[in-house]
């Protein structure tokens, strides 16, 4: 029973367990099966008294008849009340009624009736109607009516009594029919043994229904549910083994059936993941060193290349500044290319460096308000602000948990970015904002925007979407911001439509 009503009434036992499902499933098909089964047990009964009852009642019919053949013959209607009495003393539950043409009571089982109208002792209306039709002359229905008296079910069935020519003497050829027998019988001791042996079949089947779940549930726990709970085990420890190598001859498969093969696939699909992933950690570990190596040699040249630049342009410098009367003017304009080269170069190291640094620096964190940290890199740029009338709009910025250089770095390309792509605007305006449902810091501008085919290619190192010509830069600022994010465990991406600005967001677990 406690395993009937954990399995029927648990308010989870669709969405959790495996083998309650199945236990529910198998429960309502036997609760079914059973239902069917005695359903049609009853209808069956039920039938069979119905057949037994139309057998009765043609014997009956049969034995009446000749009673009433020799009665018509003899005149002696002694005979006739005799074989009605005798009639009830074999059947207590059958009550015979032998009526006249006006459904008047002639011969009855019961004396009490005699002479009576019918339908003071049939209360069914249907066969009252069905026999005044057949006392006319009408064809006689055969069918079973059915009367309760007295919280009693009873069964009714009439037959007329054609007149026959041996009748001729009492009754004359001019009548049809003569009067009609109606037998009733009381079927209530059948219908409550069916009654009892339906609570009987049912009590039998609920104590089936428990053995068969609770035979189940053994069952699909032992060969289902265990080993299926072991496999989600093994998945779940699957990481761990993977860390301490022990995946490999780890998995124990005893089974040859669905739930072995889904054993074995997963074994050997663990087994695959566990090399892919060795052969990944190993090119990440080589990758690494390798980035490594690839940001000290930018570091090393670019810090090595800065001494022949500063001569470079120093030396210019010298010959614009102090022979630049003696030098032809073609002179003085390659001298002023030169000087332009190594300022662009200048500054080309001085971003490389400073991106190579990001890689190699030590965060130190500190909890900072970020409004404070876009004020400060916005003085910066409050000469160009000024001049140009670009509208600045600051929204409230949480406080964020970061390096604070690095987050500078990170604000000051972004900012910089915004106002070198507003400077064809009518009226550039710049957004810092903050998203609080989706918990992210972004910087907006209503600049030049770009196609979003390029949105990955921005932040690749020295790749650029414009000429020098038509804007300044090296490359690397976004590429610096995408760095910073990712030293911070974050991430940054932008959203753009050419004509209509961009907004660049920064997504970092430690806001």
């Amino acid at each position: 029973m406690k395993i009937l009503r954990e399995t029927l009434l648990h308010p989870n036992m669709f969405a959790k367990s495996l083998d309650r499902k199945i236990l529910v499933v198998l429960s309502l098909c036997v609760a079914i099966v059973t239902a069917v089964i005695i359903y049609i047990t009853n209808s069956r009964l039920s039938k069979g008294i119905l057949e037994e009852f139309r057998a009765d009642s043609r014997a009956t019919m049969s034995v009446v008849a000749a009673g009433i053949k020799e009665t018509m013959a003899s005149g002696n209607s002694q005979h006739m009340e005799k074989q009605l009495l005798d009639i009830k003393a074999e059947n207590r539950e059958l009550d015979l009624f032998i009526c006249s043409p006006d459904m008047r009571i002639i011969f009855s089982s019961d004396e009490r009736s005699l002479r009576s109208k019918l339908d003071r002792q049939v209360l069914n209306s249907e066969i009252i109607g069905d026999l005044s039709s057949g006392l006319l002359g009408a064809r006689m229905p055969d069918r079973v009516y059915d009367e309760e008296r007295e919280g009693r079910k009873y069964y009714m069935q009439a037959h007329v009594i054609v007149n026959e020519p041996r009748c001729f003497r009492c009754h004359g050829s001019e009548k049809k029919v003569l009067g009609a027998v109606i037998l009733r019988k009381s079927v209530e001791g059948k219908y409550a043994a069916i009654a009892e042996l339906r609570d009987r079949n049912i009590v039998i089947s609920l104590l089936g229904v428990l053995a068969i779940i609770a035979i189940s549930h053994v069952l699909v726990t032992r060969l289902i549910s265990k080993p299926i709970r072991a496999l989600a085990r093994e998945i779940a420890e699957f990481p761990d083994k993977i860390v301490d190598e022990t995946i490999i001859g780890s998995a124990e498969i005893t089974r040859d059936d669905e739930i072995g093969d889904l054993q074995k696939t997963f074994h050997n699909m663990a087994i695959d993941l566990y090399e892919k992933n060795h052969a990944l950690q190993k090119s990440n570990a080589d990758l690494a060193n390798a980035n490594r190596e690839l940001e000290s040699f930018a570091y090393s040249v670019s810090h090595d290349l800065r001494a022949p630049l500063r001569n470079i342009d120093g030396f210019s410098k010298i010959l614009m500044d102090d022979y630049s009367d003696a030098l032809p003017e073609k002179a003085k304009h390659y001298l002023r290319r030169v000087r332009n080269g190594t300022n662009r170069m200048s500054m080309l190291i001085d971003d490389i460096l400073a991106f190579s640094k990001i890689g190699r620096a030590e965060l130190n964190y500190r909890k900072i308000s970020a409004s404070a940290i876009v004020q400060g890199v916005l003085e910066q740029f409050s000469g160009e602000i000024e001049k140009r009338n670009v509208s600045i709009i600051v929204q409230a910025l949480p406080e964020i948990n970061c390096d604070q250089v690095l987050m500078q770095s990170l604000f000051s390309n972004l900012l910089s970015n915004a106002l070198k792509y507003t400077r064809n605007t009518e009226h550039p305006e710049i957004v810092v904002g903050y998203d609080q449902y989706r918990k992210l810091i972004y910087v907006k501008d209503n600049g030049l925007g770009f196609d979003m085919q390029y949105r990955d290619k921005i932040f690749q190192i020295f790749q650029r979407l414009h000429l020098p010509e038509e804007y300044e830069g090296t490359g690397i600022g976004l590429s610096i911001v995408k760095r910073i994010a990712e030293r911070h465990h974050g991430k940054v991406w932008a959203e753009s439509e050419p004509g209509r600005g961009a907004t660049f967001f920064i997504d970092m677990p430690t806001f």
